[in-house]
């Protein structure tokens, strides 16, 4: 009998070894793996106290360690249950960086064409200007050449049902500063800041078209009158200095160009509109080394709102503590209904998801901005016009996947900029295509002149100024090659003439 007892406690004694080994051999692992993901401090510290307590503590006082952390369980799940603190809670946001921010770009009403953009928009809804009914072929065609009023009667009927719109256009188009209010919020509840993209493109769009057909029909002045308020639209645009207003202006500015150089080409300008051209470049000329600066200062502020937006909420006494509802800073207007009816069981699951948050989140929304900083901090070498944009892989920021909150902003910020050199790609067709008219300019008053195409660039050199006939792209002279009855123009990146 006594001999059994002994083999039962030697039994109940491996069974014992065997899961505290394989327990500290889990706990082992875990800090391991911790240490590979760079997960945050708090966990690792975390996990080797738990193992020390284990292996080190003496036997003795290893219950009064468990007996402490047992209590810490039972006072975190009462607080989970006490009713919340009093008081009205939003997501946090950087309001005195954004008052800053935004301070540098005020503009009287009377002196901002936004003001007078904002207005139209009141009116404006976006199933009214769809051109549907439009092949695609057909919309390539008409958008960048001259069309007549009899082939198009139901294009002719849709421009004349926005008349109002294209009449007021010209007023709003003659202001030199605009300044739209910035938005800083994950998702926007703001109709006109939705609407705006799509409606200014609209308005440059129906510009175009109009202008299209009053070529054809010999309208050249009201025309071309055209053509430079599309491209006051897309300079308005890009006084943003926002990646999504730029890439909109950019668009505009793909759309008017091929216009402008049909009109040049084929028709030629009036004196008074050669007048013209220099000073609509000059607005046009953009300074990469100072415009990106300004588009990651943006987006830096926007993304410190966005992280901590979702991450923090802030009281009305100013009290800052972990959020409790993330959805509200995406669907703000649909949780203030929601939240009313919310289930007790999911309020109290997000109370206690803010206990996770504290060991994996910085304590305090300022030191996850300082993060945020020390992220960007390697992007402002894109602004350098010696950066090497033409390599395929840009590998900026670590290539590492850590499990911890710098990785996940590093990663998602990474994500965001590597689009950047799209942008770039698109900064210097554009740039391209401001010489290229200057150029086509020159080429075609050499025609006027001679009756024939100039046999190469050469011939006129000093008819535009040196940097006019240079690609960006490369730094070489464009391609011209002379046909006898025509001509091409063309760059790296794009072609300029014929289309």
């Amino acid at each position: 009998m006594i001999e059994e007892q002994k083999q039962e406690k030697r039994k109940s004694g491996r069974v014992k070894k065997f899961f505290k080994y394989v327990g500290l051999s889990i706990l082992t692992l875990l800090i391991l793996l911790a240490l590979v993901v760079e997960a945050p401090k708090k966990i690792v510290i975390l996990l080797v106290v738990i193992l020390a307590a284990i292996t080190i503590l003496p036997r003795p006082y290893r219950k009064y360690f468990w007996l402490g952390a047992t209590c810490i369980v039972i006072a975190l799940t009462i607080w989970i249950f006490l009713p919340d603190e009093v008081g009205d809670w939003r997501p946090y946001t950087f309001d005195k960086e954004i008052a800053t921010y935004e301070e540098n770009f005020i503009v009287p009403d009377e002196e901002n064409a936004a003001s007078v953009y904002n207005r139209l928009l009141q009116d404006y809804n976006p199933k009214e200007w769809r051109l549907s009914f439009l092949p695609k072929e057909e919309f390539r065609m008409i958008s960048s050449k001259p069309w007549l009023s009899r082939d198009h009667p139901e294009l002719v009927r849709w421009i004349k049902r926005h008349e109002e719109t294209l009449m007021a256009l010209p007023d709003v188009c003659q202001m030199k500063t605009c300044r739209f209010p910035s938005n800083f919020e994950i998702s926007s509840t703001n109709k006109l800041y939705e609407n705006r993209y799509f409606a200014l493109r609209s308005w440059a769009l129906i510009l175009l078209l109009s202008g299209n057909n009053d070529v054809a029909e010999g309208r050249f002045d009201e025309a071309f009158a055209k053509y430079i308020y599309a491209l006051r639209i897309k300079e308005h645009l890009y006084q943003q200095k926002r990646m999504n207003d730029l890439l909109n202006s950019f668009a505009i500015e793909g759309l008017v160009f091929p216009c402008l150089y049909r009109f040049v080409v084929e028709n030629g300008l009036s004196e008074g509109q050669l007048r013209l051209v220099p000073n609509i470049l000059n607005n046009l000329e953009n300074n990469w080394d100072s415009d990106f600066p300004l588009c990651l200062e943006y987006d830096k502020l926007f993304i410190k709102n966005v992280f901590c937006s979702l991450v923090y909420q802030v009281g009305s006494e100013g009290v800052v503590r972990f959020s409790r509802d993330p959805a509200a800073a995406i669907w703000p207007r649909w949780r203030r209904i929601r939240a009313r009816t919310e289930p007790f069981w999911q309020k109290k699951s997000m109370k206690a998801n803010t206990i996770l948050a504290w060991f994996v989140l910085p304590s305090t929304p300022q030191k996850s901005a300082e993060m945020i900083d020390k992220v960007f901090e390697q992007y402002n070498a894109m602004a350098s016009p010696d950066f090497a944009w033409e390599k395929e892989d840009i590998n900026i920021g670590p290539t590492s996947l850590g499990l911890n909150w710098l990785s996940l902003v590093n990663y998602f910020t990474n994500k965001s900029i590597r689009h950047y050199d799209g942008f770039h790609d698109v900064y210097l067709k554009r740039l391209t295509q401001r010489r290229a008219l200057r150029t086509l300019i020159a080429i075609k008053q050499y025609k006027l002149e001679n009756n024939k195409w100039p046999d190469s660039l050469e011939e006129i050199k000093t008819a535009a100024p040196a940097e006019a006939f240079i690609d960006p792209v490369t730094g070489d002279t464009l391609q011209y090659e002379n046909h006898g009855e025509h001509f091409s123009l063309y760059g790296e990146k794009i072609n300029i003439w014929p289309e």
